[in-house]
């Protein structure tokens, strides 16, 4: 009787999680249409503007509205990367980011830190060698402060996260004058 009452439930079920042609009911999901720029257009900023597919949003991190262009970031277009997924940090500027694999950030010119995905350093805080940076490719802009080896400076950074020496200006002096 167990048995049978079974088989009749998984009918059941099958039964219902299918549509008139005997076909798996897909779920539905919602897709937000994207719309990206092209090469030296305005990305970012308020509207949160997506560039191009190969295309890097370069943002201006003074500027107070985050906004930035879209720029083809590929140094060196001879090197062809095969799709495998290894992931590094690297550095490129002022940010560290994470690429698909070693071939890829040395492709963008970028200097690889370490296998696996950037994560915020601590030994950044309170050292007054370390540089303000941003981690990852988001619209956030963090301010900090980092000693430039005379004088403590005012730095903005982009990026998902934010490695920042110092929170403040006192802090920094504090501990690098």
């Amino acid at each position: 009787m167990k048995k049978l009452l079974s088989i009749v439930f998984t009918l059941l079920l099958f039964t219902a999680c299918t549509n008139q042609d005997n076909q798996p009911m897909q779920p539905e999901a919602e897709i937000e249409e994207v719309k990206t720029v092209a090469e030296g257009q305005t990305c970012g900023g308020s509207e949160k503007k997506l560039c191009a597919v190969g295309l890097d949003c370069i943002f201006d991190f003074e500027k107070a509205d985050a906004r930035g262009r879209c720029v083809d970031t590929v140094e060196d277009k001879t090197i062809e990367c095969p799709r495998t997924q290894k992931p590094v940090c690297a550095i490129r500027g002022r940010i560290k980011n994470g690429y698909l694999n070693e071939c890829e950030a040395t492709r963008h010119g970028a200097t690889i830190l370490h296998e696996g995905f950037c994560q915020k350093s601590d030994d950044a805080i309170g050292n007054c060698e370390a540089k303000a940076l941003g981690i990852g490719n988001c619209f956030k802009v963090t301010r900090g402060y980092e000693f430039d080896g005379k004088k403590c400076v005012e730095k903005n950074v982009g990026g998902c996260d934010a490695e920042l020496p110092f929170p403040s200006m006192e802090s920094c002096e504090q501990n690098c004058m």
